[in-house]
C-alpha cells in the first residue's frame, strides 16, 4: 500500500514539473522587448481596430487571423515584441500576442522617427495609368509607395537579381496574398527594397517582374525624388 501511494505521488510530481517546463519553455518563446519600427496594418486589420473604436483607450485585445500573425512573423515581429503603430491619426505601442494584439499606450510621439512597414508612402509618385495597356485583371499603375518584402523573399529576389537584366521571381501563395493585402494588384508596379537597394518591380500573375538595379528607369525616377 505504500508503495502504491509513494509511486502515485511519484507519478504526480513527475507531471508536474513536465507541465511546468512546458510553460516555462512556451514563455521563453515570447520576446517582450520593444522594437524599432512602425508597423502598417492592412485595411482590414484597420477595420477590426476601428470597430472597437480605432487605438483609442489602453489593454484592449484584437484577435486577428493566422494569415494576419504569420504576416507579422514575416517581418520579424514575435509573440510579445512591442512596435508602434498608427489608425485614424491616433499612434499607440502595439504588442503583439499569441492571438492578436493589444493595445499597450497610445500618445506615442516619436513614432515619425522609426523604420515603417511593410510599405512608406512616396508624396512625388503618383498613380499614373499606362490606360490602353490595361486589360482584364491587370492594372498597369504606378503605385505611390516603396515596398518592402521579407527578409527572405529579399534574399530570393537578390539571388536572381543581377545589375542589367529583368528576372522573373516566383512568389509564394503567403506572398502574393500579402501584395492583395495591401492594395497591390496584378499589373501594378512599385518601388521596393532589396537588402537595401531601391528597384523597381512590378506583380505578375505568379510573383514578381523585377528590374535590374542600375536599370535607368529606377535612376531616372530616384532623380526625380531627389529633386522634389
Amino acid at each position: 500500500m505504500k508503495t502504491t501511494k509513494i509511486i502515485q505521488i511519484l507519478t504526480a510530481t513527475t507531471a508536474s514539473l513536465f507541465l511546468f517546463a512546458n510553460v516555462a519553455a512556451a514563455h521563453s518563446e515570447h520576446d517582450h522587448s520593444e522594437i524599432p519600427l512602425k508597423w502598417k496594418f492592412s485595411k482590414k486589420v484597420e477595420d477590426k481596430i476601428q470597430a472597437r473604436g480605432t487605438l483609442q483607450g489602453n489593454g484592449y485585445y484584437v484577435g486577428l487571423s493566422s494569415h494576419e500573425q504569420n504576416t507579422m512573423k514575416h517581418y520579424g515581429i514575435r509573440t510579445g515584441n512591442i512596435f508602434t503603430a498608427q489608425v485614424d491619426g491616433v499612434q499607440a505601442y502595439v504588442k503583439r500576442t499569441s492571438t492578436g494584439i493589444q493595445i499597450m499606450d497610445t500618445g506615442v510621439m516619436d513614432i515619425a522617427q522609426k523604420e515603417l512597414l511593410p510599405l512608406r508612402p512616396l508624396n512625388w509618385a503618383t498613380p499614373i495609368s499606362t490606360g490602353s495597356a490595361n486589360h482584364s485583371g491587370h492594372d498597369h499603375s504606378m503605385m505611390p509607395f516603396e515596398w518592402s518584402f521579407g527578409e527572405y523573399t529579399q534574399d530570393r529576389i537578390a539571388s536572381r537579381l543581377s545589375s542589367n537584366e529583368v528576372v522573373f521571381v516566383g512568389l509564394t501563395r503567403f506572398e502574393q496574398n500579402l501584395l492583395t493585402d495591401y492594395g497591390v494588384r496584378v499589373g501594378n508596379q512599385f518601388h521596393t527594397v532589396v537588402n537595401g537597394q531601391t528597384t523597381m518591380a512590378e506583380r505578375t500573375s505568379g510573383g514578381l517582374k523585377v528590374m535590374g538595379l542600375s536599370n535607368s528607369e529606377v535612376a531616372q525616377m530616384n532623380s526625380s525624388q531627389a529633386n522634389m
